[in-house]
């Protein structure tokens, strides 16, 4: 099921790296807005949806609709239309894959579909979620990549694999392996939130940023004393991904308040 979106969900501090994104989603927005015709994204993940958003509200005539393949998909595709338009899931050109592979003997992890894909020359922008019930891994990607993916993606790790094209209703019930937590920080800092999520001292956890093993919204980001905002979802290699939901405030001692998923390694 689609789902709509328009105005503010917070995170309304833009970076400086996220200029080409807002340009590109300006472009469509005036597209949308004076052609009178809808403008489909690439997958945009929970940073990218929150910017669109927030730009959208400046048009009082438009709406962003989105869908990722299934309910409360992370990555999703967005089509910007008058606000009369409703569009139906086959406008989003979005096709599932189910992944056949000899599970006797393979383990896959997330990482490994990840890096297959992308390593068949995929952008991340053309696929949306990899998702799993515990044995079974399916994923989504642009319908109109289909013939490609197919050609191109035949082992994943050192495994064969076999992509089947699988109609939505065929949907596997994800397993969820995160948790919510609430967390006090003395600031925003990315090192301050990693060495308090994963208990390090605040000393490794800037190493592991100078060494290039932490992204944000999975761009590598080497600036240990960078601002993270709603929304953000942090990528530490070897330790996991975290997601901030909510920045609850301010506690008596001063501390900010927030309110993370976490998914350990």
């Amino acid at each position: 099921m689609m789902e709509d979106k328009k105005g503010v969900m917070g995170g309304g501090y833009f970076r400086p790296e996220e200029k080409p994104f807002i340009d590109k989603m300006s472009d469509l927005l005036l597209k949308a807005q004076t052609m009178y015709t809808p403008q489909l994204t690439d997958f945009l993940n929970l940073r990218e949806q929150t910017i669109l958003n927030n730009l959208i509200n400046k048009y009082d005539d438009l709406f962003v609709h989105y869908f990722g393949g299934y309910d409360n998909a992370e990555r999703v595709r967005g089509i910007i239309a008058p606000d009369y338009f409703v569009p139906k899931d086959s406008d989003y050109d979005v096709s599932m894959y189910e992944i056949r592979y000899p599970e006797k003997f393979a383990n896959l992890h997330h990482g490994q579909i990840l890096g297959s894909l992308t390593g068949s020359g995929i952008d991340r922008d053309r696929f949306g979620d990899i998702i799993t019930d515990g044995e079974n891994w399916q994923f989504f990607v642009f319908k109109s990549m289909s013939d490609y993916i197919e050609e191109q993606v035949k082992k994943i790790g050192p495994f064969k694999v076999h992509l089947m094209e699988k109609d939505f209703q065929d949907l596997l019930l994800p397993r969820d392996e995160s948790t919510d937590e609430t967390i006090n920080v003395q600031s925003l800092r990315l090192d301050t939130i990693i060495a308090t999520v994963y208990d390090l001292s605040r000393q490794n956890a800037k190493a592991l940023v100078d060494h290039g093993k932490v992204q944000i919204n999975w761009a590598v980001n080497k600036n240990a004393s960078s601002f993270i905002t709603i929304t953000d979802t942090l990528s530490v290699r070897g330790f996991g991904r975290i997601r901030i939901n909510d920045i609850m405030g301010r506690s008596k001692n001063n501390k900010y308040i927030l309110f993370v998923n976490v998914i350990k390694k």
